[in-house]
């Protein structure tokens, strides 16, 4: 049994981790280092959290090779096109296979539409706005209560055991208007965590319009794009906003909320559904 470093630096956790003994199967590493404080030298065995590259195939063709968190791979790829707009919805996918580092998907998409797509993401020309071109407005009306968004910033804290284990990764999570957990992923990766949260809650069939995501990393525009496609109306983070996240949700009508620290929290687009 091994206490958690991560846990013991947060303090909040100590006492939580201490009794908990290390899972063999997690997707993390005993590393050894060196930890220098003041004019002392110690040597500790620390966890390090797995990185691996996973190559997503669709019909047949190599889409795209992610850096993430070698599990949750299903629902990484659902997630990601989805929230990239490779394709409109879960009913676009036909069939997903994974095999070792690579996930095998079917579609319903044109030829021709997935030409356009990989031609526009390989050239490396397109620009922050382009990019948000046929991205449709949110005409979702779900208003949530602020005490609903605070806890789902604690509930993140509690359910993020490899973030506390190792201090390196992101979390993300899709509740609903009462508070209820629809999915919860963690990811090396601040955007995969939200491709998996989102790719998990539509595999379960969930309709996203009444669904709030809540995520531990920075809004940039990427991030509220991902959940704008989604179909996500109210986007949260503990973390900070960024212009480009800032002015798409406003474009499109989202609820962008940000810097949330019990008992605040900063809305910086569409004020009307935090009640």
């Amino acid at each position: 049994m091994r206490e958690s470093w991560h846990a013991e630096k947060g303090g909040k956790w100590t006492s939580y981790w201490k009794d908990e003994a290390h899972d063999p199967s997690a997707p993390y590493i005993l590393t050894k280092c060196v930890e220098i404080s003041g004019e002392e030298r110690k040597e500790l065995e620390l966890d390090v959290v797995e990185e691996e590259s996973i190559k997503i195939m669709l019909d047949g063709r190599h889409l795209v090779t992610l850096l993430a968190l070698p599990r949750e791979l299903r629902e990484l790829a659902v997630g990601f096109l989805i929230c990239e707009g490779v394709l409109k919805g879960i009913g676009d996918i036909r069939s997903i296979r994974v095999q070792e580092d690579t996930v095998f998907c079917e579609s319903t998409l044109d030829n021709s539409e997935l030409e356009l797509w990989t031609e526009v993401r390989s050239s490396g020309c397109i620009g922050i706005k382009s990019s948000w071109e046929g991205i449709e407005p949110i005409t979702s009306s779900v208003r949530m209560e602020k005490e609903v968004l605070l806890n789902a910033i604690e509930e993140i804290k509690e359910r993020g055991k490899l973030w506390r284990r190792t201090g390196g990764t992101h979390s993300s999570l899709i509740c609903t208007r009462e508070g209820d957990i629809v999915s919860f992923c963690e990811d090396v990766s601040r955007a995969c965590s939200v491709d998996k949260a989102a790719g998990a809650a539509l595999l379960s069939g969930k309709d996203l319009s009444d669904c709030a995501l809540v995520t531990t990393g920075r809004l940039s525009g990427g991030m509220v794009a991902k959940a704008v496609r989604a179909g996500i109306p109210i986007v949260v983070s503990k973390a900070a906003p960024l212009s480009t996240g800032v002015a798409l949700s406003k474009m499109v009508g989202m609820t962008l909320v940000a810097f949330v620290r019990n008992p605040n929290l900063y809305i910086y687009s569409g004020e009307e559904r935090v009640v």
